[in-house]
């Protein structure tokens, strides 16, 4: 089947009276979720936004410039996932949600709760639908992921076919493909069409929403677009790379070596969230103007995207970077440690957060920084895998017209990152 090359779609009367979308963001109080509403407020995007999210905006730990972005009037607290849950409407109403199981086998909610998250303040409907909800964390229980992930983003996809909205985006990984061979990596990647073997819990439940996303694409034409991201980091991230920075601030202060398991060559690819933000209203815009096909013959890599930077970022580029910032020796072990973890990596993983928690409460202490903060230098057994995250965005580039504001993850943009925990009195 050929591929739907960028169009500029007109859309429908779900567009407010200027003529831009109207823009519901799921998980709108989450990483992704509140930069994006950040781009599309700074950029002037939407005609109207709405925000739903469980936790509210006093607890969610925004930064100043996130204040109108996120302000309350556009937000909406609401959680789908669960059995019974409330709505807290912006005039503070109270609202019961109930979970209904359909013939899949997936809860999803009643169509009154949905009907209230969906409808506009003033377009008819809601133009561009990201979901950017979900359970994030590693390492969860498989009910955690089915309940919070593949639930809620089946859900939404439901009511997003129901309702013709012209453009779905969900956030998935690119830890959906199979560990790309040596030949692939220096080839440039995993392609869209690379072959799909999950090698984490959270990645097998993304492809399994991808996978229900796609059959409703096929049945009910729901118009969706798939972002498949590399680790993403930015200014008050905390994930992939935050552990990392904490874990060299702790050998900064223990005058250590930081050594790294596995070798310089893994390939932990990165991509900025300004970028993540770019690539996703490109994706709305073309989802927009690209109904899918519905034939069976249809492939789940048409409607899939690479969303990554042009740095290939591997173990050695965090290495050099870290060494540089906090004037540490870096290095990695051998092939006979390695070995050993491969075979037992829980016990290293338990011995890495025993000498590593109570020193990093130290400095935390020490600063006068409340040790309830997001930042930890606490590792996940699934975190430490020796799988390549390797990925070509060609496609993107290609069919979205997507362009990086930062190309690569270097110094200047790791300094960002720490300069951003100065600020909120994160970092010790």
């Amino acid at each position: 089947m050929a591929e739907p090359t960028k169009q500029e779609g007109a859309w429908n009367s779900s567009t407010g009276t200027d003529g831009k979308p109207a823009v519901l963001i799921i998980g709108g109080l989450g990483y992704i979720g509140r930069f994006l509403a950040l781009h599309l407020h700074q950029n002037n995007l939407a005609s109207e936004v709405r925000l739903v999210d469980k936790v509210l905006p006093q607890l969610a730990r925004l930064a100043p410039e996130f204040s109108e972005a996120c302000s309350q009037d556009k937000f909406m607290q609401a959680d789908a996932s669960r059995e019974r849950e409330s709505l807290i409407m912006p005039n503070r109403l109270l609202i019961p949600v109930y979970i209904n199981v359909d013939a899949d086998g997936y809860q999803c909610g009643c169509l009154e709760s949905l009907s209230r998250i969906f409808t506009p303040v003033t377009a008819s409907e809601y133009t561009y639908v990201f979901n950017c909800g979900g359970e994030t964390r590693y390492s969860q229980d498989d009910s955690v992921y089915s309940a919070r992930s593949l639930a809620l983003s089946l859900n939404l996809g439901r009511e997003c076919a129901r309702r013709k909205t012209p453009a779905l985006v969900e956030f998935s990984t690119g830890m959906v493909y199979k560990p790309p061979s040596s030949s692939a990596v220096s080839s440039g990647g995993c392609t869209e069409t690379a072959n799909l073997k999950p090698w984490l819990k959270i990645a097998k439940y993304k492809l399994q929403v991808e996978e229900g996303l796609e059959k409703l694409a096929k049945e009910q034409g729901l118009q969706y677009a798939s972002l498949r991201l590399a680790h993403v980091y930015g200014p008050y991230d905390v994930g992939f790379i935050a552990r990392g920075l904490c874990l060299a601030r702790v050998y900064k202060s223990q005058g250590k070596e930081m050594k790294w398991l596995w070798s310089k060559d893994l390939r932990v690819n990165t991509v900025h969230v300004s970028d993540v933000c770019r690539a996703a209203w490109s994706a709305a815009s073309w989802c927009a103007a690209n109904p899918p096909a519905t034939t069976s013959s249809a492939l789940l890599s048409e409607r899939a995207f690479n969303i990554v930077d042009e740095g290939d970022t591997s173990q050695g580029t965090l290495a050099t970077i870290f060494g540089s910032i906090f004037g540490i020796q870096t290095g990695f072990q051998g092939t006979l440690i390695s070995s050993f973890a491969r075979f037992n990596l829980d016990s290293v993983v338990d011995d890495v957060n025993e000498e590593i928690l109570q020193p990093w409460a130290d400095l935390l202490k020490e600063n006068g920084i409340a040790e309830s903060g997001p930042l930890t230098p606490f590792m996940e057994k699934e975190l430490l895998k020796d799988c390549d995250l390797s990925l070509n965005a060609a496609k993107a580039e290609r069919v979205l017209g997507w362009t990086r504001s930062k190309p690569k993850l270097g110094e200047e943009e790791v300094k960002e990152v720490l300069g951003s925990y100065g600020k909120m009195n994160w970092w010790p």
